[in-house]
């Protein structure tokens, strides 16, 4: 750039002095030879060729290379006597000015530097090696006609500045050939002349001080000689001693020079040998030392050398079972398949990565993770390769680690929710139209074990039930945790229903077997809901829901059971949410009320206390009976929320009532078994009842036959028992419905039996009904208990009860449940109306009531 620089300048400044008539920029000085215009313009053209080169404009250098060639050709054929005067075609308005004291043509040793030039600049711009070289030759040639040019001008040697007669070249023209010769050399910097120049070895140092001082020095002498010679200093013979001494001086010079020169790169060699060498036993101890497995490898992959931890990776006493062989001969199919992509990656100049299983001879699996770079070779040398290879082996067994854990639960094994859902995606999209069941199960009962049991035992009771399914089921079946105490089965071979009942009841035999824990045994139940794909649905989220609608229905109608999905199912489990949804509402909203149903003795018709019964108050509909959210009383959490709520209430109205001197007698109150499974119940109602101040006789406790079976069945017993002996009356509620024995009246302190209203509907026409109804009233006789009949709606019901002994009754023939604001006026009633009636049969009596 600086030649070129120099050149468009030089071409620049004499144009400018032929435009302005400066003689000293066409001339340099007086006497001496001026620059043709034309010569002007082939430096601005070569400096510009030589710019464009520069920037990797190969086109436009070429053009203007061109140029530069078709005028030193038109310069050389004028010459020849072609009669071509191209600076009367170029610069007539310069020339004409006065032709006979201005050169009109360029001379011939000009036109041929042109040519050469022009050639080379083309030739510099060329990819090929060769060109490059012979660009830089014909550069020297013309860098000769320059100093040939100076010469000649500087001795007055009129040879030396031009070809014969002609027309000599200017001195600044010769100046700026040397200048533009320069730089069309150093145009390829990685070739020829300009290679050893730059080399930093010997060749280079030596270059760059013997060729400068090869060139200036026979100069200077030779000026100083022929200054001397003119100036006759000296004869002929001291011309021949000054000649002799001179060239001694010279060689003596360029020796000393040399000499230096080799001192000093013999110095750098031993200082880049002392540096190798410790570089050498830097890189042995690192590869020595360091625990990544370090290998080089040749341009065929094979295996030239080996570190130590390479050698102990494969389980090798040294090295020599690798050297000579492909590197990763002993890796499996798939992994030396990742292991040519790495190399061939590394062949392309990126760095190729791969990790892979490694099984030395002891048997011990390990992985690693290998990076491969390319070497690049020298002058005619291949490249090479170097791995480095690192033992992650720690950090695979922590990220399957990571990944088992995200994908199995911790206490069963068994994989969770997001495996289960993984797998059954799978199925469901590639695997369309295939038949395949899905099972979910649910333990029954869970929540009691861990609130009675404790939440170790619960953990002892999930992975019991874990490792049974596993041995229940096929080996290809899926099993999962999904949550809690819900378990999944994927069936991948059950095509029907048939072969899903067949697989659970696998299932149902293997639970049967007790499960122990802490010395104590208890039984191990499940209720299994079903759906089999593509009937009960194509989408994973459709076969789920459905077996989720199943086990619902399994759970409410048919615990310990399979139910498999029915369309039917839904509108049933569409109502259970519904119901639900409105109980918590009306517990938000505080909906929720106890109401009060008289309870009568027969024989008088005395009032003697209520049963207290929920009722809730629907925004549009009114006052609602409890069957409206019956699914509500199957949540364990929502049927303890809502008995919690009519008991709170209930107290509160009874501690009223007593503070207003109502004679109420007492409350009864029905308790569910949900409530009993709580640990503390019944000392935590003695305790409610106490800071309350509610006389204990005041209240009665109501239960059905339900609480005695099933899992904590010894629990109803303790809080039966610590109500009973704390005051509080226990009553058997809707006897001889359910599937309670005889003994459960020996077992549990009952102190009333209820007879359910289904047996008092047509006990005038259904002899059964009648039968029961006696043999209870007879039972309770016998046993010392109170007997209340529910549902007397007529009173000829009421007539045949007092008729077998019954004592007490309650029903719609007495009143509907009342609220609590309205109970003391019906007692004020009551009373007025059993004081004016005592005389009257108890039919009339009973009918005035009504």
């Amino acid at each position: 750039m600086i030649t070129a620089f120099c050149s468009v300048t030089i071409g620049l400044m004499v144009l400018i002095g032929w435009a302005l008539r400066i003689e000293i920029l066409k001339r340099v000085a007086p006497g001496f030879v001026a620059m043709n215009p034309a010569t002007a313009l082939c430096f601005i053209l070569s400096g510009a060729a030589l710019g464009l080169a520069h920037f990797r404009c190969r086109r436009g250098a070429a053009i203007a290379a061109a140029a530069i060639v078709a005028i030193a050709l038109a310069k050389i054929a004028d010459f020849a006597g072609a009669q071509i005067n191209l600076d009367q075609i170029l610069f007539k308005h310069f020339l004409d000015v006065a032709s006979e004291s201005f050169p009109n043509r360029m001379a011939p040793n000009t036109a041929a530097a042109f040519l050469f030039a022009g050639v080379a600049i083309a030739l510099g711009t060329s990819r090929k090696r060769t060109l490059q070289l012979l660009s830089q030759a014909l550069g020297i040639c013309v860098i000769l006609i320059g100093l040939f040019t100076v010469a000649g001008h500087a001795f007055s040697i009129q040879h030396l500045r031009s070809v014969g007669s002609s027309i000599p070249m200017a001195l600044h023209t010769g100046v700026a050939f040397i200048v533009l010769a320069a730089g069309i050399v150093s145009l390829n910097r990685h070739v020829g002349v300009m290679l050893v120049l730059r080399d930093t070895g010997p060749a280079g140092a030596l270059s760059r001080i013997v060729l400068p001082l090869a060139t200036l020095i026979p100069i200077a002498m030779g000026t100083a000689h022929l200054w001397a010679q003119q100036q006759d200093f000296y004869d002929p013979q001291e011309e021949v001693a000054v000649m002799v001494i001179a060239n001694v001086v010279v060689t003596c010079v360029l020796l000393l020079t040399v000499v230096r020169a080799l001192y000093r790169s013999d110095s750098l060699r031993k200082d880049r040998e002392e540096a190798l060498r410790q570089s050498e036993i830097f890189n042995r101890t690192i590869n020595e030392s360091s625990p990544d497995a370090v290998s080089l490898l040749d341009s065929e992959g094979n295996v030239l050398f080996s570190n130590e931890a390479a050698v102990q990776a494969y389980g090798l006493e040294d090295a020599l079972p690798l050297l000579g062989r492909p590197w990763g001969h002993r890796l499996s199919g798939e992994s030396r398949q990742s292991r040519d992509v790495a190399l061939a990656a590394a062949r392309d100049g990126r760095v190729g990565a791969v990790t892979y299983p490694v099984t030395s001879l002891t048997g011990e699996l390990r992985w690693f993770e290998s990076l491969v770079s390319r070497l690049e070779g020298g002058e005619g040398q291949s490249n090479q390769f170097i791995v480095m290879s690192r033992d992650i082996t720690q950090q695979k067994r922590v990220e399957e680690q990571v990944r088992w854990t995200a994908t199995h639960d911790s206490l069963t094994r068994l994989p969770n929710r997001a495996l289960f859902q993984e797998r059954l995606d799978r199925l469901t999209n590639h695997k369309r139209g295939t038949n395949f069941a899905v099972l979910l199960l649910d333990i029954d009962d869970f929540k009691q074990v861990n609130d009675t049991l404790g939440h170790d035992a619960g953990d002892a009771l999930l992975c019991t039930v874990a490792g049974r399914l596993r041995a229940s089921v096929r080996p290809e079946d899926f099993v999962a945790r999904l949550a809690g105490d819900e378990f999944a089965i994927i069936l991948e071979r059950a095509r029907s229903e048939a072969d899903a009942a067949a697989a659970a009841e696998k299932i149902f035999r293997s639970m049967r077997e007790p499960w122990f824990h802490d010395g104590r045994v208890g039984d191990c139940r499940v209720s299994i809901g079903a759906s089999i794909a593509p009937d009960h649905g194509k989408e994973a989220s459709k076969l789920l829901k459905n077996a989720d609608i199943a086990l619902y229905v399994a759970k409410v109608h048919h615990p310990g059971q399979l139910a498999v999905f029915q369309p039917e199912m839904r509108a049933e489990m569409q109502r259970r949410s519904s119901q639900i949804a409105l109980a918590r509402h009306a517990l938000k909203e505080d909906l929720v009320a106890p109401f009060y149903q008289p309870k009568v003795e027969l024989e008088s018709g005395k009032l003697i206390g209520f049963e207290a019964l929920l009722r809730w108050h629907h925004p549009t509909d009114g006052t609602q009976l409890p069957a409206s959210i019956g699914a509500a009383f199957e949540d364990l959490e929502l049927a303890r929320e809502i008995t919690g709520r009519i008991l709170g209430r209930a107290l509160m109205d009874v501690r009223d009532w007593l503070d207003a001197g109502v004679e109420f007698g007492h409350v009864a109150f029905n308790v569910a078994a949900a409530d009993f499974k709580q640990r503390d119940f019944a000392e935590r109602l003695l305790e409610q009842v106490d800071s309350n101040s509610i006389p204990r006789h005041r209240l009665q406790v109501e239960v059905t036959e339900t609480v005695f079976l099933g899992r904590g069945a010894e629990y109803v017993e303790h809080a039966l028992k610590i109500l009973s002996a704390g005051g509080i009356r226990i009553a058997l509620d809707d006897f001889g419905t359910g599937y309670a024995s005889l003994s459960h009246l020996k077992q549990f302190p009952v102190d009333i039996v209820k007879i359910d209203r289904s047996f008092l509907r047509n006990v005038l026409q259904d002899t059964h009904n009648s039968a029961i109804i006696k043999t209870v009233v007879s039972l309770g006789r016998s046993l010392d208990l109170d007997v209340v009949a529910e549902g007397v709606e007529t009173t000829e019901q009421e007539a045949y009860l007092i008729e077998q002994g019954c004592r007490y009754g309650q029903g719609y023939l007495y009143g509907k449940a009342a609220p609590a604001s309205g109970i003391p006026n019906l007692i004020r009633s009551w009373a007025g109306k059993t004081a004016t009636l005592p005389e009257f049969p108890r039919r009339h009596v009973a009918a005035s009531r009504r």
